[in-house]
């Protein structure tokens, strides 16, 4: 059978290490390649085999895998390579290009960029993979000119005191008369001026969330949902929503409540890299005096002092398995890692400012007893699917081996008729020269005529057999079964293993566990469940 070469590359540097989406991992970039080789019919007849670089920066080409690959090709071993998209491959547009344009041509290799809705074979002849990188650059250099000349009129209107964000600060409303004015909201203006009340009055961030919390004040993400019924914003929120230290020191932080609009708060990097950091205040682009202040100056500046003790702290790189996967079993809201403590451990935030919660009130969830629980769950749990999996391969075994013999016998019936056509095109500029009279022609022509359609007909069977075939196996286990494997291979299992298979884990009193998976309800049937601690 013939191969096709997967490749596949994750960068250390590469933004979704850093955050919580996985677009780029080699997980999602193995299922993406596999669900387009599932939709292009002619691909389903390679064996595939992955070249996986994970680690290495794609701005050059000393990546193990990768020269693996490129001496493989050399080789002849395939034809056919497939990537995510062009910077998987290499993130040297010129290299790019060199590769496109003369490397893979003179190989006779076919490249297939997925997202880029690039295939050589589309441009054979031509120089159209410079072209496609070209237009690339050209599509690139002209969205970021756009982006700065967007970013210059913006500034510009900001320093003219107008108010451009899509949504008002909580405790404001656009003015219907002028949205880009900010008018006190009548309702939530007030809740924001007692809450710097009490903050000076000498109340910490606990206290003014249990005291909001007990006379049931509607809390910023509720206000704004049921005034936005539209926006997907706060969509996710728990129902069970409550105050916490954390929205209290929110509110307190704005320096919009003074009246004055604050804006470039965050540094993007650039146009392709959408995370950013926080700016120190003082290069926050601060225009005051732009709105109806909710509070003094000085009242704001008190405030702030109050809320300081204990404040100085510095963000460190959030890498630790249970990363955005706990929730509290009651009121589904995320669980808050106490990562200072000697033994760091989770709690519930609505059990410490809600004296009305059903949470598990002052519980501490044990990071070390927590990650034990999951992680030995899930190893459970693949354990089962692997297992599973090797019921499935066992007693499809035979049926495999039917379809590698129908596939080779499509490529064989495939071959045939190319050179039968040859051999017509050939009979006939034979008897257009005077070589062979017409009754030779003839009947090379209809003898050749008659095999192909048998063999097309034959064709057509094998197709719609493999198809059969192909239909009876299960895109899902074949998704998740290879990464069972690895991760079950793994000492150390990492966030991104855990998200790849766990979309959360609610946590209960007396800590009772809950693991909600990816799999299909199928799936989970099949394999009985599983066992939630």
């Amino acid at each position: 059978m013939k191969k096709m070469f997967l490749y596949i590359r994750l960068s250390d540097a590469d933004d979704d290490l850093k955050n919580k989406t996985e677009s780029n991992s080699v997980a999602n970039q193995r299922a993406l390649l596999y669900q387009y080789i599932k939709t292009h019919e002619e691909l389903r007849l390679y064996e595939a085999v992955e070249f996986v670089d994970d680690g290495f920066s794609g701005t050059n080409d000393r990546r193990p895998s990768f020269e693996r690959m490129i001496e493989a090709l050399k080789n002849g071993e395939s034809k056919l390579v497939l990537c995510k998209d062009f910077s998987r491959f290499f993130r040297d547009y010129v290299e790019i290009g060199d590769y496109l344009e003369r490397i893979f041509p003179f190989l006779g290799v076919r490249f297939i960029s997925v997202n880029d809705g690039y295939d050589s074979d589309d441009y054979k002849g031509t120089t159209g993979g410079m072209d496609v990188v070209m237009r690339y650059i050209v599509y690139s250099y002209y969205s970021r000119d756009l982006s700065q000349k967007i970013k210059t009129v913006l500034r510009s209107r900001i320093k003219h005191g107008e108010y451009i964000a899509s949504h008002a600060p909580y405790g404001y409303i656009k003015d219907t008369e002028n949205k880009h004015k900010l008018i006190p909201d009548p309702v939530a203006a007030p809740v924001v001026q007692r809450i710097f009340a009490l903050a000076v009055s000498g109340k910490n961030l606990g206290q003014i969330a249990r005291i909001l919390n007990e006379e049931h004040v509607e809390t910023p993400a509720a206000h704004f949902a049921r005034i936005h019924p539209e926006s997907r914003k706060h969509k996710k929120r728990s129902p069970k929503q409550d105050w916490g230290s954390y929205s209290v020191r929110n509110i307190i932080e704005r320096l919009e409540y003074t009246g004055a609009n604050v804006s470039y708060k965050r540094d993007y990097k650039s146009l392709n890299h959408p995370t950013s950091n926080k700016k120190d205040k003082e290069d926050w682009l601060i225009i005051p005096d732009c709105n109806v202040p909710l509070i003094s100056q000085e009242t704001y500046e008190k405030a702030q002092s109050a809320i300081a003790v204990g404040k100085s702290y510095t963000q460190r790189k959030l890498d630790y398995p249970l990363r955005s996967l706990l929730r509290c079993g009651e009121c589904e809201r995320a669980m808050v890692r106490h990562s200072k403590a000697k033994r760091i451990y989770y709690q519930c935030e609505a059990s410490r400012y809600s004296a009305e919660t059903t949470c598990p009130l002052g519980e501490r969830f044990y990071e070390d007893d927590l990650e034990k629980a999951v992680i030995g769950n899930l190893r459970h749990m693949l354990g089962l699917l692997v297992d599973h999996d090797k019921k499935i391969q066992e007693a499809a075994a035979k049926t495999r081996g039917s379809m590698d013999n129908m596939k080779q016998t499509v490529l064989r019936l495939e071959s045939k008729m190319k050179r039968n056509q040859s051999e017509r095109l050939g009979a006939y500029e034979r008897y257009s020269d005077g070589r062979i009279g017409r009754d030779e022609y003839l009947a090379v022509r209809d003898k050749l005529t008659e095999e192909n359609a048998q063999m097309q007909a034959q064709l057509t069977e094998l197709q719609e057999g493999i198809g059969a075939l192909e239909a009876k196996t299960d895109p899902e286990m074949e998704l998740y079964g290879s990464e069972a494997r690895n991760l079950l291979k793994s000492e150390n299992v990492t966030n991104e293993m855990l998200l790849f298979f766990i979309s959360r884990v609610k946590v209960f009193s007396s800590m009772r566990i809950e693991i909600e998976y990816r799999f299909s309800d199928e799936l989970m049937t099949e394999l009985g469940g599983g066992e939630n601690g």
